[in-house]
């Protein structure tokens, strides 16, 4: 399931394809006159693997978020505030983050591919980067040299990467009820995937870009794309047989003999008790993407959670521990906790086999930067 976040970026008034000059009030672009993130519509950032198109782009890290865990399944909508409004001037949706250390020889290889080091006489141009480094183009080099594998540390699919030509108007009471979105340029928002469709269903100020703002709302409308892919491939599977091909099929939509395990198993939703057969989800622990096709249909890799409960466990913002108690994300803000009366624990001992899939969603699934409350107390 696909994460979303606003990322505020430095404001730009050359449309972001080089940098502009505009005067900073903080952080690395105040102390250096640019900012990564002023080429993020520059020309010639695209680049080719495993026969798709991609464009590399920039933003300043998201904390302690463990990215890597959603490899592809990141939604960036990168805003700029002016003159005390905030802009939506980006979007990126099927996102990967190259920020870990572990992708440095990646930033460095597609510095070199895409002639990013050339970018330096575009930066050392504007007059606040020569005031920075008081007039030392050598003193600027070597920070260049030192820096310049950091500009491209997010890559996404070319057919998801929206750039408007207009920065386009954000009412923040619309999205999240408050008066202000984030604004410092090392912070970030997570929005809900209604937030988001929200925002991309107000963008009205296109020009050549609809198919790819289509592309973006259809995926972000879309909960259940990744099922359909998956279906088509189990379908035209010439390994598996035709009860274990619609055995899988039922089990990816939630359907057939692993929704019925778990419900003989559970009766009820595994948290609340709620017994309403529509409200109830039968959710894999081991996410499908990553299991077998064993432990797709195995029930001990499920568990029947109500619909807000199902969401929460599938995004990582909840997670349990052997004995059943709650694990809350620190990513869900207090008032989230208290709305949804949580933390509320498993109303069973899980048992060993149970727990080997947990173990998995703890340390795979789960967002770090956590904690455990409360114990469960078993019916």
């Amino acid at each position: 399931m696909s994460v979303y976040y606003l990322k505020p970026i430095v404001w730009n008034t050359e449309n972001y394809q080089r940098p502009s000059g505009v005067d900073f009030k903080s952080g690395y672009p105040m102390e250096n006159g640019y900012g990564h993130e002023e080429w993020n519509n520059s020309p010639g950032f695209t680049f080719k693997e495993n026969n798709q198109n991609y464009r590399v782009f920039h933003s300043e890290g998201l904390g302690n978020q463990s990215l890597d865990d959603f490899a592809g399944e990141i939604f960036v909508l990168m805003i700029a505030s002016h003159n005390g409004n905030q802009y939506l001037v980006g979007v990126a949706g099927g996102a990967t983050s190259l920020h870990s250390d572990q992708h440095r020889k990646m930033r460095e290889q597609l510095v070199n591919r895409l002639a990013i080091n050339a970018r330096w006489q575009e930066a050392w141009a504007i007059n606040n980067v020569q005031s920075c480094y008081r007039h030392d183009q050598n003193a600027f080099r070597k920070h260049w040299q030192t820096d310049v594998h950091w500009i491209p540390n997010w890559k996404c699919p070319a057919h998801l990467f929206l750039w408007l030509q207009e920065p386009h108007l954000l009412i923040p009471q619309d999205i999240t009820g408050k008066n202000r979105l984030v604004t410092m340029y090392g912070r970030y928002q997570e929005i809900s995937r209604k937030n988001a469709l929200d925002i991309l269903k107000s963008i009205d100020n296109l020009n050549n870009d609809t198919d790819i703002l289509e592309n973006l709302i259809h995926i972000c409308s879309t909960d259940e794309l990744d099922a359909i892919t998956d279906i088509t491939q189990i379908e035209n599977s010439n390994n598996l047989d035709k009860t274990t091909k619609e055995s899988l099929i039922q089990a990816r939509v939630g359907q057939g003999r692993f929704r019925q395990s778990l419900m003989n198993i559970w009766n009820s939703c595994a948290v609340t008790g709620c017994s309403v057969p529509e409200l109830l989800r039968a959710s894999h622990i081991k996410p499908w993407r990553s299991s077998t096709n064993k432990e797709r249909l195995d029930p001990n890799n499920g568990l029947l959670l109500e619909s807000n409960f199902d969401a929460l466990f599938d995004s990582g913002l909840i997670s349990f521990e052997d004995n059943g108690a709650m694990l809350v994300s620190e990513n869900l803000p207090e008032t989230e906790r208290e709305r949804l009366r949580i933390p509320a624990n498993l109303r069973i001992s899980p048992n060993q086999y149970l727990c080997r899939y947990l173990d998995y969603h703890r340390n795979k699934v789960f967002r770090k930067g956590s904690r455990c409350l409360g114990q469960p107390t078993y019916q």
